[in-house]
């Protein structure tokens, strides 16, 4: 039993206290390990090593040096990019942030955790205060698996900045967890809107239940990849095709390929070589998000049709000119 303790504390060590750079001689082990409790030979030391290396992990000896893990599952630079993510992520509360981070940090050497940190600062972030949120994701994902419905408490916040129940309990049938704009959202089947899937902010949702009733569904089938692409925020409502016309500049292809993917078809506008059309499905029943991306290209985008969509663009870009010439 000490020659199994000892391996699995010889692989903390490992894990702890080297990295690519920072490294342990045999003495540094053996010190170690009698600190520890563990009485071990030089010989024994290389037969525990050689056992943790037979088990998979990357131990490298280099003369003049010693022993170190050179290389683990997640480099560095992942979990920094993963602890930005975290920090980032305006559904986690700073406490879960927090703990997030501890756990990143438990992944890299002592050395490099302090690496992660850098200049994030959690507290200054606008963040969720449902600490209910890991609850909820578990919650989500088992009704996923069980093909259940669920029931929740969903809340707003008031002038006051305190948060109140919006309505009774609701119930919805959960499709897909969906990230946009460092929120998480519920998209949902939800009977009150029963002709299109509704999108739940996960922050804003509590006290969620499996309900022993499996999921309803919308007659048509929910296109995840299509549903986002066509989303300019997550407000709910049915996608329709939208024509737009753009210059025939490499920037503006970038901007059409980043929002809709790959898969567009990007052809020549018959009347002018100097641009392309692309017909698209935009979330138009709340149009303000889509009108604000055209509005940012000062002109260079014009919506062709649907010509009722034209014209409620128009209309907004005309009450947009009166009011500032008003203030």
């Amino acid at each position: 039993m000490n020659g199994k303790y000892r391996v699995l504390f010889l692989k903390k060590m490992f894990l702890k206290l080297t990295d690519s750079e920072h490294y342990l001689s045999m003495s540094m082990i053996a010190a170690n390990l009698a600190k520890n409790g563990f009485s071990a030979g030089k010989r024994t030391i290389k037969e525990d090593i050689d056992a943790l290396i037979h088990m998979g992990y990357d131990i490298e000896y280099t003369c003049n040096k010693g022993y170190h893990l050179k290389s683990r599952t997640f480099s560095l630079s992942v979990l920094k990019m993963l602890a930005d993510a975290v920090a980032s992520f305006r559904f986690l509360t700073v406490k879960d942030s927090e703990k997030l981070l501890k756990l990143l940090e438990s992944l890299c050497s002592i050395y490099e955790a302090p690496l992660l940190r850098r200049e994030i600062m959690l507290t200054n972030r606008v963040k969720s205060d449902n600490e209910q949120i890991f609850d909820n994701i578990d919650m989500i994902n088992s009704a996923f698996h069980n093909n259940q419905q669920i029931s929740f408490d969903y809340y707003d916040y008031d002038i006051n900045k305190h948060l109140v129940q919006r309505g009774e309990k609701r119930i919805c049938s959960p499709f897909a967890l969906v990230m946009s704009g460092e929120c998480y959202y519920v998209v949902s089947y939800y009977e009150k809107y029963a002709d299109t899937y509704t999108n739940f902010r996960l922050d804003r949702m509590r006290n969620i239940k499996l309900v022993n009733s499996a999921r309803k569904y919308l007659d048509e089938k929910l296109d995840l990849e299509q549903y986002i692409k066509s989303s300019f925020s997550m407000f709910s409502g049915k996608s329709e095709y939208v024509t737009l016309r753009l210059p025939m500049e490499n920037k503006y292809c970038n901007i059409v390929i980043d929002r809709f993917g790959k898969s567009v078809i990007m052809l020549r506008d018959k009347q002018s070589d100097r641009h392309f059309i692309i017909h698209v499905p935009v979330k138009a029943e709340y149009p303000q998000p889509f009108f604000s991306w055209i509005f940012s290209f000062r002109g260079k985008v014009e919506i062709i049709s649907p010509i009722r969509l034209k014209k409620r663009y128009t209309e907004a870009l005309y009450e947009s000119c009166i009011q500032q010439h008003m203030n």
